[in-house]
């Protein structure tokens, strides 16, 4: 009788060991939305202040450079990192204590405004043509170039293939048309959303100045806009230096406060602290 009790409560045991708990066993998401979570998109830097990228996705590791609010990267997800198309490294999503630093960036909306436009391999009139886009027809937008806006999700046919076959992430989504032609007028309608201005053909990364004329379709001065991109460029490029400058003299001041405590206590500054004649 006590064997077979014995072996009831190890038949117990079991079962509750196989059971699973629902506050810790999340199941298994195999939804297309799930699978979507982890593809590559735009994300804007909601922080107040510069957020850093580090070498692994640790904070512990090394910050690589920094990005300025308001600034736009392409990258993916992966726990609680963004790990950046650009290979620079990655960027905590969500700090612990100061709250959310990227926020994803969805499409904008535009409408074809003119009978036809044509969607461009390259952001120039004399690329190749990928498809033709009639009028009244949706334009999901990444973001703005020099007169040019890069369609969402259309893959280029000169995109570079990578060595192991696959197709290279930075040259996807290529596809470029005109916001206003010369002789046609306007040809895209702006209709919703934010529309990043990016640095250059690659879409890797850009800012939220965006000119007027991208929401508005009146034709503006290339040189005005080209001016504006590189002064945009220019700031983000000070504030980083502005924020390693910091770092290191944060660094500096902490090595001096050490110094002075250790001298304080009667101890030798040689650069370490020491316990009974003993360097830590």
């Amino acid at each position: 009788e006590r064997e077979r009790e014995r072996e009831s409560d190890r038949s117990k045991e079991t079962r509750r060991r196989e059971m699973p708990n629902p506050l810790t066993d999340a199941p298994e998401d195999t939804s297309t939305a799930g699978m979507a979570a982890q593809e590559q998109g735009y994300f804007k830097v909601t922080a107040s202040h510069a957020i850093a990228v580090h070498e692994t996705p640790s904070l512990a590791s090394a910050a690589v450079c920094f990005k300025q609010p308001g600034q736009v990267v392409r990258g993916e997800v992966q726990g609680e990192f963004c790990k950046l198309t650009s290979g620079e490294g990655f960027a905590l999503v969500c700090h612990p204590t100061e709250g959310p630093a990227l926020a994803p960036l969805s499409p904008a909306l535009f409408k074809v405004a003119h009978k036809t436009v044509l969607v461009r391999a390259h952001a120039t009139t004399s690329a190749k043509v990928l498809k033709i886009k009639k009028e009244g027809d949706d334009l999901l937008v990444d973001g703005h170039l020099e007169g040019w806006l890069k369609v969402h999700g259309l893959p280029s046919s000169s995109s570079r293939d990578q060595q192991d076959g696959s197709q290279d992430p930075s040259a996807a989504a290529l596809g470029w048309v005109l916001i206003t032609h010369q002789a046609y007028g306007k040809l895209c309608q702006h209709v919703e959303g934010e529309v990043p201005t990016f640095a250059d053909e690659r879409a890797l990364e850009g800012s939220m100045d965006t000119p007027r004329s991208v929401y508005t379709g009146k034709q503006a001065d290339p040189l005005t806009e080209r001016l504006k991109l590189e002064l945009a460029q220019m700031r983000t490029e000070v504030g980083e230096r502005e924020q390693k400058t910091l770092s290191s003299t944060m660094a500096d001041n902490y090595d001096v406060v050490r110094r002075g405590l250790m001298s304080n206590a009667g101890q030798a500054a040689s650069g370490s602290f020491c316990v009974g004649g003993d360097p830590l």
